[in-house]
């Protein structure tokens, strides 16, 4: 079984779904990439549906913490990851530490009963989560990406996500949309993450708008409670 422990430092800024999906190089090759980033990569084309999972109280989205599985589909279907994403800080840029184990689709109920993977036995020795777990939240998301290297020789990746929310009773009629611009290092050493708060502030002067300050899993739970209210 293939597993991932490391950490994610990442940056979000919210876009108009309709713009983002009709130009997404006008984000990927924005003036803020071309300064600060070289040896930049063509765009490459990922889909995914992703099942976010939480208990009762929703103690994992409330803390800001994400626990997913994510399908691809395309030419890696049949590849599947469970993991979680645990928020360490988030002050503009969200530190996070970041498990996931790969996983047969077939397997997944009898992997979530038995609770032996690593993900979520880290979840529960930690106590971040209490009780029995099911889907709050659903997306299907088409991630347009491109990978660069900051000044010192540091790699990034960043992307343009368009989103779709689900109802967790698995109707595929979307609820919501949202899109964002996401940029994350996936090192810590003071240099690195010196060189990407630089990317990201041009980022932030080219755009003019806030970043991020919640989690898609946050954004998948709110459209789902709010497809659920009576209209």
């Amino acid at each position: 079984m293939t597993r991932i422990v490391g950490v994610e430092h990442e940056s979000k800024w919210a876009l108009d779904h309709a713009e983002a999906g009709a130009d997404p190089l006008r984000w990927l090759d924005s003036p803020a990439v071309r300064e600060n980033l070289t040896e930049l990569t063509e765009t490459v084309t990922a889909t995914q549906s992703i099942l976010y999972l939480d208990d009762a109280e929703r103690s994992l989205t409330t803390d800001g913490h994400s626990l997913r599985i994510a399908a691809n589909q395309g030419a890696l279907a049949g590849i599947g990851w469970i993991g979680i994403k645990q928020t360490i800080d988030w002050e503009g840029r969200r530190d996070a530490l970041e498990i996931s184990e790969r996983i047969d689709p077939g397997e997944l109920t009898a992997m979530l009963t038995a609770g032996e993977v690593l993900p979520l036995r880290h979840l529960r020795n930690l106590g971040l989560v209490r009780g029995p777990l099911e889907t709050v939240g659903i997306t299907s998301q088409r991630r347009i990406k491109r990978f660069g290297t900051l000044a010192g020789g540091h790699p990034c990746v960043f992307s343009v996500d368009l989103v779709e929310f689900r109802r967790p009773d698995g109707e595929i009629t979307p609820i919501g949309r949202y899109a964002c611009l996401e940029a994350e290092v996936n090192q810590s050493s003071l240099p690195c993450l010196e060189a990407f708060d630089e990317f990201c502030a041009a980022v932030d002067g080219w755009l003019g708008s806030p970043r991020e300050a919640r989690t898609k899993a946050q954004l998948a739970v709110a459209a789902a409670d709010a497809a659920r209210l009576p209209r």
